[in-house]
């Protein structure tokens, strides 16, 4: 699963609108991790692929998940 199809299915799973999900990035502490609906469709549509580390810190606390969810499992072990 891409990153545009996570953001679709935690937003729904959450039940968030793309407005509703924009005005609760307006709460980031950081101004760059405040996101607007437009970038969200973008994120969402596979437009937009590197979202910033802020970005990905403000939608991994409005869906209530590791930032590392968002990101494909990879086959590496750890040391």
């Amino acid at each position: 699963m891409n990153l545009s199809e996570k953001l679709k299915k935690m937003r729904a799973k959450n039940k968030l609108s793309m407005s509703q999900v924009a005005r609760l990035s307006q709460k980031a502490a950081d101004h760059r991790g405040r996101i607007t609906q437009g970038y969200i469709s973008r994120l969402e549509s596979g437009q937009e692929t590197n979202p910033s580390l802020q970005k990905i810190m403000t939608l991994s606390k409005i869906y209530k998940v590791e930032p590392n969810d968002f990101f494909p499992k990879t086959g590496r072990k750890r040391a």
